[in-house]
């Protein structure tokens, strides 16, 4: 009883949203900053402060421009409720923390990091949303995957012709390297994992390799 009370409270909620605070819901189910929304729509920071804040409604040139940037339609921004918006977008944040946490699996299998987020960002590349966070989070892997594969080559290189006696040693040297580098990459999953779910930016300047 007390979860359907909750339910109906938060669909009332919704149905109160203005084009400003849905302007923000999708912002933030993007994972985009203020700023970097600026960036990608060609409309001033201050507009769309304006707008979160309920100040202005924007033009219609505005209004599309932002939608366009957010990869939605013009209408989830200006019809009442949130109702066509949010299921999707529920849904696609659910899709983001299982891409994004699949990339733990490198503990087990060397570079699953890549593989594991891949196939998930290509089984859900027909979605613009996973598409455009997703390949982010997919870029930062690839990145990290490239940057351990030199340093588990020169890092060991280098210790060996400093120090001869390493030679003599039973582990091979790039296997902690590797381990170091894949508890530090954790580290980064879980800070975007809880980012995602708080519907906070991640991974802005991210070069993008996809």
């Amino acid at each position: 009883m007390l979860g359907n009370k909750f339910y109906l409270y938060k669909m009332g909620e919704l149905q109160k949203n203005t084009i400003g605070e849905k302007l923000k819901h999708f912002r933030r189910i993007s994972c985009l900053s203020q700023e970097k929304l600026a960036e990608l729509s060609g409309i001033s920071i201050r507009t769309i402060q304006r707008i979160e804040e309920g100040s202005s409604e924007g033009s219609g040139f505005t209004i599309a421009a932002l939608a366009k940037a957010l990869n939605i339609n013009t209408i989830d921004l200006i019809q009442p409720g949130l109702q066509s918006g949010l299921p999707s977008s529920t849904d696609n944040i659910s899709k983001l923390k299982i891409l994004n946490l699949s990339a733990i699996a490198l503990i087990v299998i060397p570079f699953a990091n890549v593989l594991l987020p891949g196939y998930l960002f290509w089984k859900n590349r027909q979605d613009e949303q996973v598409k455009e966070i997703g390949s982010r989070i997919l870029s930062f892997q690839i990145f990290w995957a490239l940057g351990t594969l030199v340093l588990s080559i020169l890092v060991p290189a280098l210790l060996l012709l400093l120090f001869s006696s390493l030679r003599t040693g039973s582990i091979p040297l790039y296997v902690p390297i590797y381990f170091l580098s894949a508890f530090t990459n954790i580290f980064f999953v879980i800070h975007f994992a809880i980012n995602i779910n708080k519907q906070q930016p991640i991974l802005e300047n991210i070069p993008k390799m996809l």
